[in-house]
């Protein structure tokens, strides 16, 4: 059963999704997004999406509900875009929501889970981690130093959840170490996790960046990466692919925002 119909047999189904998305002033991540929105739009020909952000760039949450009314939906479903539940998640986007609500009295408006370590993102991590090797000279798995990289946060729960993801993407590619570090508000960064490479024998190092889309933050890891190669040449240095826009992580939002059911588990 497709979405569209899926939705036409439940009217209690939300007939509206707001994509919530951080906000950059990078033209190729906010191309992204907009791929992202696209891709959800079509997986749902009967629901009203709106693309909005956080912060930096128009509409703004508020507008994109405000976009989502005017098109006549009136069932809201707000799934924020976001890895991690620190401040965005937790405060600023039940703030906006409650403010859109008394805005817009017509229409009910429902915060979502966030994306998270929902399945979609480990299977297309593992997927970016596979393309990044495909051409590469083969080399046992326990050869490799996974370093996860994350946007970070001051948010520990946050953090710590990074490091469960980072567990969970060591045993999917069966690494023989791996680290969890940040590029901003805590530690350990990823300076001090390139700067351990001289006590380890692990021939190979795949940086896995853990973000959605392309911007300054990948631009600033690959760097980071590149000095390091430089600096170590008998080493081999992989930066995995962003995540990005994809029709396995827009069925994930979909899924969040309660327009379609996720998949029964397997006997």
């Amino acid at each position: 059963m497709d979405v569209s119909t899926a939705q036409t047999l439940d009217r209690s189904r939300p007939d509206g999704l707001i994509v919530v998305g951080h906000g950059t002033r990078d033209d190729r991540g906010c191309a992204e997004f907009a791929e992202l929105v696209n891709l959800v739009t079509g997986l749902a020909p009967k629901t009203t999406v709106e693309g909005c952000f956080l912060e930096l760039v128009e509409p703004d949450l508020i507008g994109g509900v405000e976009r989502a009314i005017r098109r006549g939906a009136r069932r809201l479903a707000v799934v924020p875009l976001l890895l991690v539940s620190a401040g965005h998640a937790k405060r600023d986007i039940p703030r906006l929501v409650a403010a859109a609500a008394a805005q817009f009295p017509e229409a009910t408006i429902e915060q979502r889970p966030h994306l998270g370590s929902h399945a979609a993102i480990s299977e297309l991590a593992q997927r970016r981690y596979e393309e990044s090797l495909k051409n590469l000279p083969p080399r046992p798995n326990d050869q490799t130093l996974l370093v996860v990289v994350g946007r970070g946060t001051k948010d520990e729960g946050a953090n710590a959840a990074l490091g469960a993801f980072a567990r969970q993407r060591a045993a999917q590619t069966g690494a023989g170490r791996h680290e969890t570090c940040f590029l901003a508000m805590a530690e350990p960064s990823l300076e001090r996790a390139l700067g351990l490479l001289p006590q380890l024998a692990l021939p190979r190092i795949v940086v896995e960046p853990h973000l959605l889309f392309q911007g300054e933050l990948l631009d600033r890891i690959r760097g980071m990466v590149a000095a390091a190669a430089a600096r170590w040449p008998a080493r081999e240095f992989v930066v995995t692919d962003r995540l990005g826009p994809d029709s396995d992580l827009a069925e994930a939002i979909l899924e969040l925002a309660g327009i379609v059911k996720p998949p029964a588990a397997q006997p």
